[in-house]
């Protein structure tokens, strides 16, 4: 699938882009009998909320085929191509989920400040792909967005007691890695400063980003996002797949995250399918 010219403007534009009816209910269904296979008990890969329920799958693909299949689909790597202008490889790639009635949040950022500050990341060139896989709306834990906020790059951070913030998590988890950090809990590292947020949410406004089974959605590393709990007793997943240009690589370094946090295989997708049926 290739973007037409008025889509491509108004991602660029807006920072994020929204498709209805991309992958066939049948193809979802198919990817949320195979989600509980990606679960491994007591892999680092596997990321828990204070109730003890899934947060966050890492890198599913690495244990599934079907998962693996979906990030290699042709339709994503098109549109990857297409809006990066080079060839692609995924940086990363997780299934959040929201248990009903049970979920937390996740509080207003960026993506790029993780890859850019973690992983050396030099510039914006990635791409995140957004899989609903149930109908999401604001009751379930939809994304907000707050558009063109991607346009002035890494915005000022909001203050963070750093020394809390390490207590909040639990003796083995600090211990496997500190970067975890970003990804673990609701009390994320690189939140966006309160007064810049106002500020931009009252002249950009705030969108929810809906959408049906099958929708996906695509944003900017640099967009403002949040999302809030799930208010519904059903539970709310979605599958993200950042992709990255190949001539963005990270930089090559000892304190590297692991490579479910930060892709080590760098080698352009060619081998793409046209569905998770082929």
């Amino acid at each position: 699938m290739k973007l037409i010219p008025e889509q491509i403007e108004f991602y660029n534009k807006n920072g994020y882009l929204v498709i209805e009816n991309f992958l066939s209910t049948r193809e979802v269904d198919l990817l949320n009998a195979e989600l509980p296979k990606t679960i491994e008990n007591d892999s680092p890969r596997v990321i828990l909320e204070k109730s003890g329920h899934v947060r966050s799958i890492f890198a599913p693909h690495f244990s599934n085929k079907i998962y693996n299949k979906l990030g290699r689909l042709k339709g994503f790597i098109d549109i990857a191509e297409q809006l990066l202008s080079n060839k692609v490889y995924i940086h990363q790639y997780k299934i959040n989920c929201k248990k009903g009635l049970q979920s937390e949040w996740w509080e207003w950022h960026q993506d790029f400040p993780y890859w850019h500050l973690d992983d050396g990341i030099e510039h914006p060139d990635l791409l995140n792909i957004m899989i609903y896989m149930q109908d999401t709306d604001s009751l379930n834990g939809a994304l907000l967005l707050i558009p063109a906020s991607h346009n002035d790059g890494i915005a000022k951070f909001a203050d963070k007691d750093t020394v809390s913030l390490l207590k909040s998590l639990d003796e083995s988890d600090r211990n496997k890695d500190k970067n975890h950090l970003s990804s673990l809990n609701s009390n994320i590292k690189f939140t966006v400063d309160h007064e810049l947020l106002r500020t931009l949410a009252f002249s950009n406004s705030i969108i929810t980003a809906s959408g049906k089974k099958g929708t996906i959605l695509m944003f900017h590393p640099n967009i403002f996002h949040a999302s809030n709990n799930n208010m519904t007793p059903f539970d709310r997943n979605m599958v993200l797949i950042t992709y990255n240009s190949i001539n963005n690589f990270p930089r090559t370094n000892a304190d590297a995250r692991p490579d479910f946090l930060a892709g080590r295989d760098r080698e352009p997708i060619e081998n793409t399918v046209p569905s998770l049926f082929d």
